[in-house]
């Protein structure tokens, strides 16, 4: 399950590739629209800007823009900003007396690398995409 920071933060990013090449839009303006406390959203928006994924503009006409165009960005950029990198198990180290899990630990690293490849294959406008025709997209 992905943390709720992950879920609003890739509710963000596809806000702002809503309005990708328009200009910035305020974090306010995001917030309400997303259902969001506006400060916990500066919050994200901050830690997306880390990841650079976000731009941020200061003034009358300031407010955030990705910083790169919506193809370029895909799901799993957005989960590691806010997850960092995905464990799914911590082995322990080979030849532990200790280990018997040993027999099962390709099956966790299997599943940690479907999983990271199927948010990678994901990009912010396929999502746009789906949102823009109303149908679910299917990735395999």
């Amino acid at each position: 399950m992905l943390s709720l920071k992950a879920q609003y933060g890739l509710r963000a990013i596809v806000a702002l590739a809503g309005n990708y090449g328009k200009g910035p839009i305020q974090a306010k303006e995001i917030a309400s629209s997303q259902g969001v406390p506006v400060r916990y959203l500066e919050l994200l928006l901050a830690q997306l800007r880390r990841a650079r994924l976000v731009d941020a503009n200061r003034g009358k006409n300031g407010g955030y823009i990705l910083s790169r165009d919506p193809a370029t960005i895909t799901v799993w950029d957005i989960v590691t900003a806010f997850e960092g990198k995905m464990i799914i198990t911590q082995l322990r180290e080979p030849g532990d007396p200790e280990d018997n899990s040993h027999a099962l630990s390709f099956i966790w690293r299997e599943a940690e690398k479907k999983v990271i490849d199927y948010l990678a294959s994901i990009k912010v406008a396929d999502i746009m995409e789906m949102i823009r025709t109303g149908q679910e997209m299917y990735f395999i």
